[in-house]
């Protein structure tokens, strides 16, 4: 198995397994799951996309992307915990398939068939691939944002290696605005860590970066 779509493939579908085999069968557990379907079940029937209730209260205490994914599944699959917990585990197949792109474009599709085999697998991202939380929400579009900021740091490094002109080494402005929204998105998910997280990382990298070319000139 040579070729980076069979990888991909493979890795698709064994997060597909681990995410949603009999993801509606287990009742809303925690304090956190019935809260949060519950909240998204009376804003669908309120008609009210923007302000969040649970029991008649105002529930102000994450932001609100989770309730409008979890209302979409609502309308599509019916109020029930498949809905509820449906998108976390779509979004984890793409944050699994993302990372498999990420080590393939940085090392080679055997690394990334690993990584996203063993992101699969381990402790506990599949938990929150299978709850109603903000949790896969805010990984995915983390994930997201770190994905497109590593296309375009590839590419314009390709293009330098080429000696291109200015004008083609310079960012795609769809891809910076591609990695801002999903940052943006993130924060909507859990609030500001979804800023903080990939852009901290993005700042480390750099740190990184600095240091590893002094010390190539030194």
């Amino acid at each position: 198995m040579n070729s980076p779509r069979r990888y991909a493939i493979s890795c698709a579908v064994l997060a597909a397994i681990v995410f949603f085999f009999n993801l509606g069968g287990p009742k809303l557990w925690d304090r956190d799951e019935p809260r949060n379907a519950g909240c998204a079940r009376e804003m669908l029937e309120r008609h009210d996309w923007v302000t969040p209730y649970f029991n008649g209260e105002l529930r102000d205490h994450k932001p609100v992307l989770l309730y409008w994914f979890m209302i979409s599944a609502y309308a599509i699959f019916g109020i029930n915990e498949f809905s509820a917990r449906f998108w976390s585990a779509l979004l984890g197949v793409g944050t699994v398939l993302m990372t498999f792109d990420l080590g393939r474009r940085w090392f080679g599709p055997r690394v990334g068939f690993w990584a996203g085999m063993m992101l699969s697998t381990c402790m506990m991202f599949p938990v929150a691939a299978r709850a109603a939380t903000p949790d896969s929400v805010l990984i995915f579009f983390a994930t997201a944002a770190l994905w497109l900021y590593a296309g375009l740091w590839l590419e314009r490094k390709s293009c330098d290696s080429l000696q291109n002109d200015q004008d083609t080494t310079s960012p795609r402005l769809w891809q910076v605005i591609a990695a801002y929204a999903a940052m943006g998105m993130a924060v909507l998910a859990k609030g500001p860590v979804g800023f903080v997280l990939p852009a901290g990382i993005i700042f480390l990298f750099h740190l990184w970066r600095i240091s590893h070319d002094n010390t190539l000139v030194d």
